[in-house]
């Protein structure tokens, strides 16, 4: 299990921790399996948890106390640990860890024992939290799920723009409501796509550049290089209640628009339906989340109102003429294809065609046949930033 650098307990007793856990579950009848269904963990990890191969980290455990219904103070005591949740002994990143009951010797034996095995995991003890590690994952993917180069730089990319951003004096709430009703962000991507739009004031327009439209309102978007199958995720920031978007930099200009798309739609989710718990790693989930894009890029009446320009059938479409018309859309052959079929504009047959041939040009070619050229008008609010932080600093 992965953990972010500074999530481990500190000072605290793993083993104590995996039996608080395990006592608890057991005292309220429920099997290690409605646990880990409850806290979005599989039933191995929950196991290697109570068993004491993993320390959890401080967020896991406070899915746990929450799924368990106890304070998480409570887990903390259960491993050994005194005092309020935030007080030496606490259940947070960078505790002195000294327990109840132990002489200072003992308790530093006992922290000197943690760092020993943390560094032998390969994890960074001696680090003091910064700002990065208050930010929440939104969905299933968070920082800890990284590669340790990789963390790295998106840890120093989150830190430099949020310098420039201190810099600079911008505002850093959005500007765009993130909260609508629950049972539409639950159950509905179709409706949810429309209303975001509405309120970030562009109904039916035809987007060139999405993420262009989410740094205008507000929402950090940040290219990485992140692992291949990680194409974007989202993190939140309380303070501002404000998310983090991090989008893979190798990833081909449609696949950037749709993946971004798709963590927006996480980030509504998670606030409309209480910023409690993240978004899981559901099939549901993923195909809400690809739903809301689809329905955010291609709205069905600009979909609708370009065939009736074009007087184009379902059975009428070409390839040549699906290369054409996706561009303006700024999405792929194979996303452009899907969406015309679900709205009933293309049949079905010609829609696996174009599937399938835009495939295998992207398996030969590694390239999205008629690239959409976002690359020539590329906009970025870091961009921005950096030199409006620049400006400060002379003018300081």
């Amino acid at each position: 299990m992965k953990r972010f650098p500074t999530d481990d307990i500190g000072g605290g007793s793993a083993s104590a921790i995996g039996s608080a856990v395990r006592r608890i579950r057991t005292d309220k009848g429920l099997r290690q399996g409605d646990l880990a269904k409850l806290t979005g963990m599989s039933a191995a990890q929950l196991c290697h948890i109570e068993k004491d191969r993993n320390a959890p980290s401080v967020r896991t455990l406070r899915r746990i106390a929450d799924a368990l219904g106890v304070p998480l103070s409570e887990l903390a005591v259960g491993a050994g640990e005194t005092g309020a949740a935030g007080e030496t002994g606490g259940p947070f990143p960078g505790a002195a860890g000294v327990g109840a009951g132990k002489s200072p010797v003992a308790a530093r034996g006992s922290a000197d024992a943690a760092r020993r095995a943390r560094h032998k995991r390969g994890i960074g003890a001696h680090r003091e939290p910064d700002f990065v590690d208050s930010l929440r994952p939104v969905g299933p993917v968070s920082l800890a799920d990284l590669p340790r180069a990789v963390l790295a730089q998106v840890r120093k990319r989150i830190l430099e723009y949020r310098e420039a951003e201190t810099v600079s004096g911008v505002p850093t709430r959005p500007s765009i409501p993130l909260d609508f009703p629950a049972e539409v962000a639950a159950d509905d991507p179709e409706a949810l796509a429309v209303s975001v739009r509405r309120a970030a004031g562009v109904g039916d327009a035809v987007l060139f550049d999405p993420i262009a439209l989410f740094e205008s309102k507000g929402i950090r978007v940040v290219m990485a290089d992140l692992p291949e199958g990680v194409d974007s995720f989202a993190l939140w920031e309380d303070g501002v209640r404000n998310a983090w978007m991090m989008v893979r930099k190798a990833s081909t200009d449609e696949r950037q628009l749709f993946r971004a798309s798709c963590a927006f739609a996480d980030i509504v989710r998670f606030v409309s339906l209480g910023a409690g718990d993240p978004v899981p790693d559901t099939p549901a989930a993923k195909q809400f989340s690809r739903g809301f894009a689809a329905a955010f890029l291609m709205p069905a009446a600009a979909m609708r109102e370009l065939c009736y320009r074009l007087a184009i059938d379902p059975e009428s479409w070409s390839w040549e003429l699906l290369l054409r018309e996706k561009r303006r859309f700024a999405v792929s052959a194979e996303a452009f294809a899907w969406r015309l079929e679900s709205l009933g504009l293309m049949r079905s047959s010609l829609k696996r065609e174009f599937v399938r041939r835009a495939r295998e040009w992207f398996e030969k070619n590694g390239t999205e046949p008629e690239p959409s050229r976002r690359k020539d008008s590329r906009h970025s609010r870091y961009g921005d930033l950096k030199i409006l932080a620049a400006l400060r600093r002379a003018e300081a």
